[in-house]
This record gives structure tokens, sequence and C-alpha cells, in this order.
């Protein structure tokens, strides 16, 4: 897991979260993946392979270890169902948004070129607000985390006990594309209370938190009071799993806002699909083998025998497997878009996206590929395999053929490269 050192109160990022500004997928629009793990948990995933996770719980009120880790997780308050670090693997840099009662306010970017020149950012800011109505009297602080990434705007409330916000902090929030807010009242607002702060923030979509489940052992009001306080305008859905995507491309939007009510359990992908799913990855993986050990000049060597350079090998089969998959996911769910990251078919046509990434980043690039698709792949659940989805190439015939074409594709693209070693030009 990367380490990252903070610095005043910024944090530069690894340079290799963000391509090299000027690259060839700068026009693509990317989603970010927005996980609720129970109470107040959330994670969010970017697709650089950013992750931050919000307020961890203990395992002590009910749910379980969901195995996951990140690289920032932040803290809103010093309550022990939302300050779990330990639980999170990775050894990822702590933000608390609490500091000896005071609060701090933190932003993160992400750095893509040593000149500074960034274009991919991800921020990380706090928000002062109430874990009360009364100031504070109460029950404290707590800390509002803003998280804006790829474009997208994510609030998470924390334990946020104001029925009312003020104006200071609604200047502070913004416009808002992702509303994270409890609804189980007790220690927070409750359902209609939470309901006003929706009203005044006036985000895209609203994802409840901080209520009861068949899981928790404390004692909170169900989600059922908050939804039924909605005004007519919100569209409410239940998706299979724990997990939303969203874009600054498509989707929901203030006038038509959306409740995503999500399950705290992740979706579980059927035996059949895991199955394709394992086989097309180990078929990456070994991809990836072979273009990390390539040094920059030996991905851009253009062999005498007038086929590609090994680097368009690897943005060919990244570029295919991205831009099937996404076509597929953009037809089940308009906040994904089609990403295009495939390059021009003919050598002399051929362009580099990154020209100065050595075999390294190429073959994170096509982990970041590997991962995209499996990171949505709950928009399949219920997909026949011997049937092809929408949005797919035709000539696959179903969803086993896609995969095959993925697996065979990822096989004959790295069985090239390997016979450009045999060539007498080959840069040793």
């Amino acid at each position: 897991m990367r380490r990252f050192t903070p610095f005043a109160f910024a944090i530069l990022l690894a340079t290799f979260f963000a391509p090299p500004a000027g690259a060839a997928d700068d026009d693509n629009v990317y989603p970010v993946a927005v996980r609720w793990w129970g109470q107040a948990m959330i994670s969010i995933e970017n697709w650089w392979g950013l992750t931050v996770v919000i307020d961890p719980y203990s395992l002590e009120i009910g749910y379980n270890d969901p195995g996951v880790d990140a690289d920032f997780v932040c803290v809103s308050h010093e309550h022990f169902d939302h300050n779990n670090v330990g639980l999170i693997a990775g050894d990822p840099f702590v933000i608390r948004g609490l500091e000896n009662g005071a609060v701090e306010s933190f932003a993160t970017t992400t750095e893509d070129r040593a000149d500074g020149a960034s274009r991919h950012t991800t921020h990380i800011d706090t928000i002062a607000s109430f874990h009360d109505d009364k100031r504070g009297a109460d029950l404290g602080a707590n800390a509002m985390f803003l998280v804006e990434t790829e474009g997208v705007r994510i609030l998470h409330c924390g334990d946020l006990g104001q029925h009312a916000l003020t104006k200071e902090q609604l200047e502070q929030i913004g416009e808002i594309d992702v509303l994270c807010v409890p609804v189980g009242g007790v220690y927070t607002v409750d359902g209609p209370q939470a309901v006003a702060i929706v009203e005044q923030i006036h985000p895209r979509i609203v994802v409840p938190i901080h209520y009861k489940t068949r899981a928790l052992t404390i004692s909170l009001d169900p989600v059922e009071p908050f939804l039924a306080a909605l005004p007519d305008k919100y569209e409410v859905v239940r998706p299979v799993g724990n997990t939303l995507a969203v874009s600054a491309g498509g989707g929901p939007t203030r006038e038509n806002p959306r409740v995503v009510v999500l399950n705290y359990r992740p979706w579980e992908m059927p035996a059949g699909l895991a199955d394709l799913f394992g086989a097309k990855e180990a078929a990456s993986k070994k991809s990836q083998e072979t273009f990390r050990a390539l040094r920059t000049d030996q991905l851009n060597h253009k062999p005498s025998n007038g086929t590609h350079t090994p680097r368009w090998n690897s943005e060919h089969m990244l570029g295919t497997e991205s831009l099937f998959f996404s076509s597929m996911y953009a037809r089940l769910d308009p906040a994904i878009r089609p990403i295009n990251l495939r390059p021009a078919q003919m050598p002399p046509d051929y362009v580099a996206a990154h020209p100065d990434w050595d075999g390294e980043q190429e073959a994170d690039q096509m982990q970041r590929v590997e991962d995209f698709s499996r990171r949505f792949a709950y928009l399949l659940d219920g997909a026949p395999l011997d049937e092809l989805p929408e949005g797919a190439p035709r000539f696959a015939g179903d969803l086993r053929g896609l995969f095959n074409l993925m697996i065979n594709h990822y096989g004959e693209h790295t069985a090239h490269v390997h016979e450009k070693y045999e060539l007498e030009d080959w840069p040793e």
C-alpha cells in the first residue's frame, strides 16, 4: 500500500494515480464508486486506484469486517462506531476531522507531473458542525467530510445532529453530487430532520446512512421514516449491493434527484460469472507480467518488420476491455459512459497515449481497467451468460463469448510482444 507524507494541509499523492497532462484519455469520464458498509462507513474509489474510507465502525456493533484497504481514512468524531481505523488495511494516512476539539481543514491533491501540472485532483476537506442541536453542548462537535474526485463532489455528514445547516456551512458545502446523511435519530438527526438537511443542500443523489439494519446492535430508527418524509420529486431505488456508480457525466439531476438505499452487504457475483471474471483477470495478469519487465525504450521500439510497438499492444489490449465493458455498463447505468482508450489501428497512425511510461506504469493502467470491470460488475446481476447485454460487441455472440474474446485477446497480443524479442533489432 502506498505511503503519503503530509505537509501543511496538503498531501501530494503518488504520480501514478494519473496520466501526464495532455494524454489521450483526457476526454473520458471516469465513474467513481461509492460504497456503504453499514452504519456511517463509506468508501470512495476512483479510476486511478485511490480509495478514501470515512468513519470505519467497530465490529462490536454487529457488522462484519469488510476487508477494505485504503489510502486515506477520515474520522468524523471519536466515537467507537466511527473511529476504528485499525479495521482498514493498507497503512492509510488518517485524517481526524476533530483534533483537540477543533475542526481542521485538509486538502488532498493528486499531482501527475513533477512540474506540478496536475489534472486529476482529489480534495478532502472538513466542514465544522455539531453532533447535536445545542451547538455541541450535549454530544460535542462533528466533522463533515467533502471529497471531490473526478469532478464528483461527495459530502459525508458524519454524526450530524444539527436540525439545520448555517449559511456559512452551506457556502462551504456548495453544489453536491452525492450526500451521505444519517437518518436514524437517537445520536443524529432523525428521518424528517434529515429530509430538511437534504432540502437545504439539493444534491443529485442521497445515500441514507446510520440507521437500524438487521445486523446493527445499536438502537436506531430504520430508514423508512426518512423515506416517508421525502417529497415526491425524489426517486427511491434499491440497488442489488452496496455500490453506487456516480460521475460528472450522467445520472440523476438536482431537478430530478434520487435516493439510493444501498445494501450494507456487497453484491455476490454468481459462480458462473465469477469463473469468467477470474479467467479474464488471470489472462490480464500474465500480460501485466510481460509489460512490467519492459523499459520505456523497449515499449516504444518500432520493429524492423513493420509491426506495432509493444506499447501499442498494451494500449490496444487495455483499451479494448475498457471500451467493451464500459459500453456495456453504460447501457445499464447512465452514470457510466463509454471509456475509449483504444489507439489507432494502423502503425503509421498510432500516437502513444503515454510515451514516457515504463512497463510498471503500463501494467498499472491494465490493472486499473481490470479493477473497473469488476468494480461495476454488479450491473450484470441476473444477466444470462448465453445472451449478450446491450452495448457489448455483437460479434462476441453472448456474455461467455465476450469474456473468451478478452482472454484470447490478452494472450494473442502478449504473444506478439514476445515474438518481437527474437528480432535482430530488439533493444536488449
